[in-house]
C-alpha cells in the first residue's frame, strides 16, 4: 500500500497523548501508541512496582542510561549513514565492539531513519520517522526501528540495546535462586522477552508500512566488556507475532476499562 502522507507529515511524527507516548499515523484512528507504551502499560502490577521502586532507590541511574542509550543510538546511525562523528569517551567502553558488527552488513535500508527515497514518508517534520500496524480490529500501534539492512543476502532488522549487564536467552535455572549472578541474569532474560516483542511489533509494521518481510532479526546488545549479537528466526518471529497481538488487545482493552489514567512515561 502507497500513503499519501504529505499533510500528515507536515506536522511531528512523535507525539504526547495524555502522558504517553504516539506517533501519528494514516491509520483510521490517526495517532497510535507506541511500542514502548504498549509494552510498559501492559506489564504485570508486580513489576510496575518493581521498577518504580528501584528508580526510587537508584536515583539518576535511569536518566544516564537514556543519554548513554542515546549516544550508541546516535554512533550506530552515523556508522551506518556514514557520516563521521566521534562517541564521547566516557561511552567508549559501549562502542568498541559495535563497528565489528555492523560492518557485516552489506547494506542498510534504515538507520534509524530511511536511507532509500521511496521510503521517506515515513519522517515527520520533526525528523523522526516510524512504522506502524493493526490488527483485524484495527487495533493500532507504531514505533521506530533501529535498523534495517541485508547481513548473508538476508533483509534483517535489528534493534540496539546498552547495558551495563549482558542480556540472557536462557532462564538461569542452573545458578542459585536469589543469588547476584542469578539475578543479573534474570534480569537480562526479562530484556531478552521484552526486546523479542518490540521486534514482533517493528516486523509488522515494517510490512504493512513498507511492503516488506524480513526474513530474520538480530538484538545487538552493547556492554563495557563485549557486544552481544542474539539471532532470532524468522520462524520465531511468526511465532512472536502471536503473542504481540494478545499485548494489542490487552492494551486496548483497559484503555476501554480504565481510559489513559497512568500520566508516566516510560
Amino acid at each position: 500500500m502507497v500513503y499519501d502522507m504529505r499533510d500528515l507529515n507536515g506536522s511531528a511524527a512523535r507525539i504526547t497523548l495524555n502522558g504517553r507516548r504516539h506517533y501519528t499515523t494514516p491509520l483510521k484512528q490517526g495517532a497510535a501508541p507506541s511500542v514502548t507504551t504498549i509494552l510498559s502499560q501492559t506489564a504485570s502490577e508486580a513489576n510496575k512496582q518493581k521498577l518504580e521502586m528501584w528508580s526510587k532507590n537508584n536515583p539518576g541511574v535511569k536518566e544516564a542510561a537514556a543519554e548513554r542509550g542515546t549516544a550508541i543510538h546516535y554512533g550506530m546511525e552515523c556508522y551506518c549513514k556514514k557520516i563521521p562523528h566521534e562517541i564521547p569517551e566516557e561511552y567508549s567502553d559501549f562502542w568498541t565492539g559495535m563497528p565489528g558488527i555492523l560492518d557485516q552488513f552489506e547494506e542498510f535500508i534504515w538507520a534509524e531513519s530511511p536511507l532509500l527515497e521511496k521510503h521517506q514518508f515515513t519522517v515527520g517534520s520533526d525528523d523522526v520517522a516510524r512504522v506502524w500496524g493493526c490488527d483485524d480490529e484495527g487495533r493500532a500501534w507504531a514505533g521506530a526501528p533501529d535498523i534495517i539492512g541485508v547481513v548473508g543476502g538476508k533483509l534483517t532488522l535489528a534493534d540496539l540495546k546498552t547495558s551495563v549487564k549482558p542480556y540472557s536467552r536462557r532462564w538461569p535455572k542452573d545458578l542459585e535462586k536469589g543469588s547476584p549472578e542469578w539475578r543479573d541474569l534474570l534480569g537480562g532474560h526479562m530484556k531478552f522477552k521484552k526486546t523479542c516483542k518490540q521486534l514482533a511489533a517493528y516486523d509488522l509494521g515494517i510490512e504493512q508500512t513498507l511492503g516488506m518481510r524480513v526474513q530474520q532479526a538480530a538484538i545487538l546488545v552493547s556492554t563495557p566488556l563485549r557486544t552481544q549479537v542474539f539471532k532470532i528466526s524468522r520462524r520465531f518471529l511468526d511465532m512472536l507475532r502471536t503473542d504481540w497481538m494478545a499485548i494489542v488487545k490487552e492494551y486496548y482493552e483497559q484503555v476501554d476499562e480504565h481510559g489513559m489514567q497512568d500520566k508516566e512515561l516510560v
